[in-house]
């Protein structure tokens, strides 16, 4: 019996660790290696919209939400905090970044693609979206 229960234990604690490990929370170190040159697509999980995010490796992005398209920049801060800017606007918005597989979270942006390898991004008045219109 003892060693049924232990085999239980083992086996929950496996699990538990192997969950564990598919969702890692970036340093900066790791955001900045994994978010330059990215074209990243995913849903918004609180509004229920699909986004797109163009990052070339020199941090200029090209966002895409809601039938809009602005550029701005990227910048990772010390602590790993991935901050986007998007002028005329002068606020930052600052994300924790959690891998998850091989997706990314930010808070309630999660992205369902990821392209690597980008150089560069068409700009906000481009029509075309490389990832296609659907998720």
């Amino acid at each position: 019996m003892r060693r049924g229960m232990s085999l239980i234990v083992l086996a929950i604690v496996s699990v538990a660790g192997i969950a564990a490990a598919q969702a890692v929370r970036l340093t900066a170190e790791e955001a900045r290696r994994e978010l330059y040159g990215v074209e990243l697509a995913g849903v918004n999980e609180s509004e229920g919209d699909d986004w797109r995010e163009c990052i070339e490796p020199g941090g200029r992005t090209v966002y895409r939400r809601d039938g809009e398209t602005r550029e701005g920049r990227l910048e990772i801060r010390p602590d790993g905090q991935a901050c986007f800017n998007y002028p005329p606007d002068t606020y930052w918005s600052c994300f924790n970044v959690v891998r998850e597989g091989r997706n990314y979270r930010f808070d309630e942006f999660v992205t369902r693609r990821v392209r690597r390898g980008v150089r560069r991004c068409g700009g906000a008045n481009d029509a075309y979206v490389r990832l296609g219109a659907g998720i």
